[in-house]
Formats: C-alpha cells, sequence, structure tokens
C-alpha cells in the first residue's frame, strides 16, 4: 500500500508502543525493502497489516519452538512485567497510546471460549491458528479453523472474531459487516498477486486480482468484549 510503502514505516523502526514493545526486552525490528521503484496503491488499515503479520507469525513461532499451547502463549506474555513507556521523541503533547494488556486478554480469552480452542477434536489435516492486533485504539483476536487439503491448498472452514471497541457499539449491524468484510479482504490477499512485465503490472482489474467470491467465503462469527472504556473507531482495525 501507498502508506505500508511509505518512509514512515520503513525508516528502520516501529513505533516505541507497537506490541510487543513494553512486553519484551530489548525490542527492534528494522525493515529493507525500500525502495521499491514502484508506484503502489491503497491497502486496508496500512501499517497494521504488516505489523500483525509479522509479529503474530513470529509468535507462533516463538510457542512452537517452546512446546506451548499458542493462545496459553500469548496470554502468558500479555501477562507479562511492561516496560514503562517511552516518551515521543521530538513532539509535543501526549504520544500514541500502547495496548492494554487487560482489554487484550479479554479479547483473546472470548475468542478462544467462542472457538472450542483446546475442547474439540479435529480431522487430521486440520487445526484452529490464533492471532491478536491492537491497531487504532481498537482490540481484536480472532481464530481460523484451517484444512490443508491432499493437493496442499489451504481451505478455511471458519473464522471467529472477537473485539474491543469500548463501551458503546452505536451501529452493531456495521460493526459486524466491518467485521467480516475485514476478514474476506484478508483471505483475498492469499488468492492475489501482482505480477510485472517489461516494467508494468500485468493485472488490469479485479477480473485479475479477483476478492474472495460468496461461495470461497467461510462462516465468520463476531463477538464483542462490551468495556468500559471510551468508543473508539472500527474502520481501520
Amino acid at each position: 500500500s501507498s502508506d505500508v510503502c511509505s518512509s514512515d514505516l520503513f525508516a528502520g523502526d516501529v513505533n516505541g508502543v507497537e506490541f510487543p514493545a513494553r512486553f519484551i526486552p530489548n525490542f527492534a525490528m528494522q525493515s529493507s525493502v525500500r525502495p521499491l521503484g514502484l508506484k503502489t496503491g491503497a491497502l486496508r488499515a496500512p501499517r497494521s497489516n504488516a505489523y500483525a503479520w509479522v509479529f503474530q507469525s513470529f509468535l507462533d513461532e516463538l510457542a512452537h519452538a517452546a512446546g506451548r499451547d499458542p493462545v496459553q502463549f500469548r496470554l502468558d506474555l500479555l501477562a507479562a512485567p511492561q516496560l514503562p513507556q517511552a516518551a515521543p521523541a521530538g513532539r509535543g503533547g501526549p504520544g500514541p497510546q500502547g495496548l492494554d494488556a487487560t482489554r487484550m486478554t479479554a479479547v483473546v480469552k472470548l475468542v478462544a471460549e467462542k472457538s472450542g480452542w483446546g475442547k474439540r477434536n479435529l480431522p487430521k489435516g486440520t487445526a484452529l491458528g490464533v492471532a491478536f492486533h491492537f491497531s487504532h485504539s481498537g482490540y481484536f483476536a480472532q481464530v481460523a479453523e484451517v484444512t490443508v487439503l491432499a493437493n496442499k491448498k489451504i481451505k478455511i472452514n471458519k473464522v471467529w472474531s472477537a473485539g474491543d471497541i469500548g463501551s458503546h457499539i452505536i451501529n452493531p449491524s456495521m460493526a459486524e459487516n466491518l467485521t467480516q468484510g475485514a476478514v474476506v479482504d484478508g483471505l483475498s490477499e492469499l488468492i492475489q498477486e501482482i505480477t510485472l512485465k517489461n516494467g508494468r503490472v500485468v493485472q488490469s482489474n479485479f477480473h485479475q486480482h479477483p476478492m474472495l467470491k460468496m461461495s470461497q467465503t467461510p462462516p465468520i462469527e463476531v463477538h464483542w468484549v462490551t468495556s468500559n472504556n471510551a468508543p473508539t473507531g472500527l474502520g481501520e482495525p
């Protein structure tokens, strides 16, 4: 996206309160994909796409290496003593707010409960995956039930999503729609590809760069943690 590939993300670091900053010591991340040499377009929830995928995938690798349950591994990390939040460098006023571990713990526990994490016998080749992300003051965790087919292709059977966007959801049906749409958008990226020929993008429209069709879309359950915190937006999360 224009934001994902812009200098504010790839200047060499991540903002000081982006999870897992404060929850582990000596955290730093540096990117080396710039310059692209190609004009890019927009992608939903700009930087969060990259951050969530990188950090949560690596957390899974760590949980696997430690022989730990992926949900419990995350809950234990959220329960760890936190380092002080660093003040923003070179800026006046309050800096960005970091992840509230209590609120994220609640959504992780809710999505684990609703998906039956650790309580269901799944057939061979089928498993559950979990991830969470704090984005633009919204707290979300998701579980996906995924099957690896005989031809090594992936089939997503169902997705559960739990969110905390504060004490008030003014339009519940729209909130559910936005959440389900985000899942459809994310799953679509599994089948989308941009290729170049003679310096030009080959794909010209959605017939060559498809969104997920309704027949390909799994059931998507949406659940909410209603907290006492002020309501926040939902479009980016």
